[in-house]
């Protein structure tokens, strides 16, 4: 089979590999789309030093069965499915993959070549989630940051948390999806925060109300900006941004005994007034990633928001178009939510 394999930090080879050998317990996946994520290009650089030379990436999974193995009865060849990605919760063999950074086993980041930059994956079939044909699989492929965000209130849930209001800072691909997912979930009294007014355009077409912020503004400025927006402090804020100055506006702007979901992660630290948070009796809940559960009903969602979802797809590429359009990512040249690798049916 075809695959692109990572070489060193800004090259791509592309190479033919043997095609996987299925083993007990296996299907054998032939890629229809695969998303470029955030995370394969920061590896590509060599930036996150979290993608190993000699290995593909792609983790971004949505393909037809193409094989079986005998003793499975829950799919079918020729069925469209996505990939929960994690296939163990501790880190792979030498042998394998590349054990030094992330203890668990997971597709395209660091199982050597078991990654979806080719034209064929094994995995264990309980890995192989049912994706609807009703929608483009493209569209599919944004499984993953609709489970992030799903993951997130699923910790609230944990914690009996129900928010009657939401802000969420930051309208990237995650803020967004944290939208949508709310509002799938029943609620309605959502307001989006950024600095970007072209960012918040989408967010107001998705059902959020929205509030830009200006760098100038400080963050009893802009807590006052949403309250009068929502008519009232909300109880949640989500920060979708993780860094300094987002977490010290969700602070603030946060309810008295409200909350704050921390799903963004930019900065390693950030500093908070101890004391303030206290007497506040603010709750912080961190989330980060996504499980099985999480990851099945991002799937199962997916079809009633796939018309805000195709939106996210800004670009296409070809499987050997991929280190050119790396390339230009990392360098700034191109923008875009997701682009997808495109294989031939």
């Amino acid at each position: 089979m075809k695959a692109l394999v990572y070489q060193e930090p800004w090259k791509m080879t592309m190479q033919d590999l043997p095609k996987p050998v299925l083993q007990p317990g296996e299907v054998l996946v032939k890629m229809e789309s695969v998303g470029i994520c955030g995370s394969d290009v920061h590896g590509f650089t060599g930036e996150s030093g979290r993608r190993a030379p000699g290995m593909v990436m792609g983790h971004e999974i949505v393909g037809k069965i193409e094989e079986i193995a005998a003793e499975i009865t829950s799919l079918q060849v020729g069925q469209r499915v996505t990939v929960f990605n994690v296939l163990s919760n501790h880190a792979p063999s030498p042998e394998e993959g590349d054990p030094s950074f992330l203890n668990k086993r997971v597709v395209g980041v660091n199982l050597g070549t078991r990654g979806a930059m080719a034209e064929y994956l094994a995995i264990p079939a309980v890995n192989a989630i049912p994706a609807s044909e009703e929608i483009p699989a493209e569209v599919s492929v944004l499984a993953e940051p609709v489970a992030v965000a799903l993951h997130g209130f699923h910790r609230l849930r944990e914690k009996s948390i129900e928010p009657n209001t939401i802000a969420i800072v930051g309208s990237g691909t995650i803020g967004l999806c944290c939208l949508l997912v709310a509002k799938s979930l029943g609620h309605t009294k959502i307001a989006v925060l950024d600095l970007i007014e072209e960012k918040l355009a989408r967010a107001e077409k998705f059902g959020g109300q929205t509030i830009q912020i200006k760098k100038e503004d400080t963050a009893s400025g802009v807590a006052e900006k949403i309250e009068s927006k929502l008519g009232t402090k909300p109880d949640l804020v989500i920060d979708a941004v993780g860094m300094e100055a987002s977490f010290g506006q969700a602070f603030q702007m946060v309810s008295e005994r409200g909350n704050v979901l921390l799903i963004g992660n930019l900065a390693k630290k950030v500093s908070f007034p101890l004391q303030d948070l206290v007497s506040r009796e603010t709750t912080l809940v961190g989330t980060y990633g996504f499980d099985h559960q999480a990851f099945k009903d991002a799937v199962e969602m997916l079809p009633a928001i796939k018309d805000e979802l195709q939106t996210f797809i800004e670009g296409h590429c070809t499987l050997e178009e991929v280190p050119q359009v790396m390339t230009a990512l990392a360098k700034g040249e191109q923008q875009a939510l997701k682009i997808v690798i495109d294989f031939p049916s």
